[in-house]
Parts: C-alpha cells; sequence; structure tokens
C-alpha cells in the first residue's frame, strides 16, 4: 500500500468538519478573551509554573509519574538517589527546557516546516538528548529491555502498542512526506490550520515514528503548533485536560486508528468518522482547557486572595504565631505581592512602601519571601520578581494543580518580624 493512502484520509469529510468548525469557533473566541485579560508580565510569571505544570501531565499519561515535590525539588537541582525517581525527574525538566526553548522558535517557523521530518526528528533529539545514556534504555509493553533510544533518530524496527501495529519501518520516509504535504498548506487559512493541528495530533501518533517517545513528541508537536497560531500564550496547554480525561484520549486515538468502515467513512486506508472523532475530543479538551483556565485565574478577586495569603504569612502558615506580627500588616503585605505580580519586577524600595513598615521589618520581610520563594532576586540588592512556588497554588489558584496543593510551606528561619 502506497503512504498516501495509508494515511488518508488527512481530513474528516465535509459534513463531519463542520460541527467542528463550530468548535473551533468556540475556542478562538475563549482564547481572545483569555489572553485580553492576563498582562504581560502576569503573562510571564505564570509560564514557568505552567511549563512545570505541562510536564507533569505528559509524563503521568505516559505512567511515568513524577509527584510535584519531586519535580520542584528537581527544578531547584535537588536531584533523588532513587534512579526510577531521577529519571522522570531529568525528563520533566528536559521537557520544561524544551518547551521554552521551542516556544520562542516556532513562531518564528514557516506552517511547512513544522511539519518536516527534521523539525519532527529535531523536537525527539532536544528532549531525549538531555538525558544521561542510563535513562535512554526502552522497555517493551512487559517492561522489558529491548534497547537503547537514539535521540532523533526514527525507528529501524517494527512496534505494537496495545492494539495498534505500527507502519513497517521502511514506509516511515513516504509517510513522513505525504504528513507534511497533506498538513504543511501555508496559505490555509487559521480556522483550517487548528483543524489540521488536531488531525496531525493522530496522524504522527499512528505513524510512530520512534522507538520510544512518541506520545511525548505528538503532545509538544502539537503544543507547538497552538503556539505558533497564537492561542495558548503560555497560557494553557491541552496536556493538562488530555491528563485528565487519559481514557477517553486513549479511546479516541483507538478509534482514529480503525480502518475505514464502509464507503460513506472517507476514501482513504483509515476511518474518517474515527478521525472526525479523535478532533472533536482534542477540540473539547482544549476549549475546556481555555474556559477552565479562564475562570480559575479570576484576576479581578486575585488581589483578595494574595491578602489572604499575606495573612497566612504573617501567621506562619498556622504553625507558630510570629513576634510582633502587630509590625506587620497582612493586608498590606498581599497587596504588594499582588502589585509585583502584575508588574513583573518592582524596585526593593517600591515593594517597601506599600508594606509600610519600617526598614528593618520591610527588609526581613523580603528575606522570608524569599526563602518561600515567593519573590524571586537576581542579586542581593536587585529589583523583586514574583515567584510562584507550588505550595502557594492552594492559596492564590486553588484547583489549578489539585496535586501540589498537599505541599506544604518550607518552614522559615527569619522571625522577629
Amino acid at each position: 500500500m502506497h503512504a498516501n493512502n495509508m494515511l488518508e484520509p488527512a481530513f474528516p469529510n465535509d459534513s463531519q468538519l463542520v460541527e467542528l468548525l463550530e468548535i473551533e469557533g468556540d475556542l478562538r473566541d475563549a482564547c481572545a478573551r483569555l489572553t485580553s485579560q492576563v498582562g504581560g508580565a502576569s503573562r510571564e510569571a505564570l509560564r514557568p509554573l505552567l511549563r512545570a505544570m505541562n510536564s507533569y501531565y505528559s509524563n503521568k499519561i505516559e505512567g511515568q509519574h513524577t509527584y510535584p515535590a519531586d519535580l520542584e525539588a528537581a527544578i531547584q537541582r535537588d536531584f533523588s538517589a532513587r534512579h526510577d525517581v531521577r529519571r522522570r525527574q531529568e525528563l520533566a525538566l528536559a521537557h520544561m527546557r524544551l518547551e521554552a526553548d521551542l516556544e520562542s522558535v516556532v513562531r518564528e517557523k514557516s506552517w511547512k516546516e513544522q511539519f518536516s521530518r527534521e523539525w519532527i526528528c529535531s523536537i525527539h533529539d532536544g528532549l531525549y538528548s538531555q538525558l544521561h545514556d542510563d535513562f535512554k534504555v526502552i522497555l517493551d509493553q512487559e517492561g522489558n529491555e529491548r534497547g537503547i533510544l537514539v535521540p532523533g533518530e526514527v525507528r529501524d524496527i517494527e512496534v505494537v502498542v496495545k492494539n495498534h501495529v505500527a507502519p513497517p519501518k521502511e514506509m516511515l520516509d513516504p509517510l513522513f512526506q505525504h504528513f507534511s504535504f497533506r498538513y504543511g498548506i501555508e496559505n490555509a487559512n487559521k480556522s483550517r490550520k487548528i483543524i489540521i493541528a488536531g488531525a496531525s495530533m493522530h496522524r504522527l501518533s499512528w505513524i510512530h515514528p520512534f522507538a520510544d517517545g512518541n506520545g511525548r513528541v505528538s503532545r509538544l508537536h502539537n503544543h507547538l503548533l497552538l503556539t505558533h497560531l497564537g492561542l495558548t500564550d503560555g497560557l494553557w496547554s491541552p496536556m493538562r485536560g488530555l491528563a485528565r480525561k487519559q481514557a477517553d484520549y486513549y479511546q479516541a486515538l483507538g478509534e482514529a486508528d480503525q480502518r475505514r468502515r464502509n464507503d460513506t467513512d472517507g476514501r482513504g486506508n483509515l476511518s474518517s468518522s474515527g478521525l472526525a472523532g479523535f478532533i472533536r475530543f482534542w477540540l473539547e479538551v482544549c476549549l475546556d482547557q481555555v474556559q477552565f483556565i479562564s475562570g480559575l485565574l479570576a484576576f479581578d478577586t486575585l488581589e483578595h486572595r494574595y491578602v489572604s495569603l499575606g495573612l497566612q504569612i504573617a501567621h506562619d502558615f498556622g504553625r507558630n504565631m510570629m513576634h510582633h506580627r502587630s509590625k506587620l500588616r497582612p493586608e498590606l503585605l498581599g497587596r504588594a505581592m499582588h502589585r509585583l505580580f502584575e508588574k513583573g519586577k518592582l524596585e526593593r524600595s517600591e515593594f517597601k512602601a506599600i508594606i509600610d513598615a519600617s526598614d528593618r521589618t520591610a527588609s526581613r520581610v523580603i528575606s522570608q519571601l524569599l526563602e518561600l520563594k515567593l519573590v524571586k532576586s537576581a542579586s542581593r540588592v536587585g529589583p523583586l520578581e514574583p515567584g510562584l512556588p507550588f505550595f502557594s497554588l492552594r492559596f492564590l489558584f486553588p484547583g489549578l494543580w489539585p496535586e501540589t496543593e498537599a505541599i506544604q510551606p518550607p518552614q522559615i528561619k527569619t522571625t522577629g518580624l
């Protein structure tokens, strides 16, 4: 069978596209509303957190769960002594670094380039070349070792994943060519490109070009397409939604893997209705995530949540009342942290002025916030920038990343405020 028939249909039937385009329109509207809510400085503060969340959920989909506390420790370069835990930590960090690097690159790339074999292999290489060799062992479905992964190289073995028999290895090159031809359409309008992003996510998974890491690469490739289209703006990704609907995700992938059922089910090797079902599922996940993030960030009430966090800090999170806490007004501390989040950077003198405490007390407050990683600074006297340590999410953005809400604030050393 020729590659141009193996991969078809690349798009669902026209009658099936009507419903999909309606959801796509809702998604674009929701993305525009979300972007308008969030200022540039706040967006920059949120991006590192959301990248960590993306890596966490992508690992979770693969059954390689990294506990948020382990992930946050890895961000601080504190790695576990356990080989399996450290591998997941390293993989999560590799995902975060690569996502950050490629988001800036992909905005300048042409649409066609993003469907080339070279680009997709570079994503795989960028992810796995960061890992130590002993973290590149490939396991089969029974957990037996079957080789070492070579970053960026297509597979030279035949693969079966659950019920999916991947195309023969000798078909990978022509399949990549057809994949690029069908989806790398430069003059397609934005609506068409969003449909392409959903369809190509399944078809890349179906090709299964690598010996390992196909799911991670297809999700990251999909995320980067949405970034290129200006839809995510660093504020959301399908990865969280796919992980939280993992059974439905795998079912939708499986149904899109099916052969054409009858003469009304497309004109290629695969099922048109199965592909339409996957795109519908993917679009609904995307829309759900945008709406979820929009409602959860709730910037109109964020200052109140920062004030509540300021009260928690003043009372040492209920562990030990601080000495002379009357010298610190929690509402002003909360207001200062919120102002920092909005602005992205404040001179220490401006932050101290908002707190309206003595210079000594304000300096101790800043030291305490640095220990808690609620603020960051490049030097001992440099400007302050906002931080979002995982423990703070249950106070500031409850429900955003539920798995982090068991993390306790660190015990702080600075007292006597």
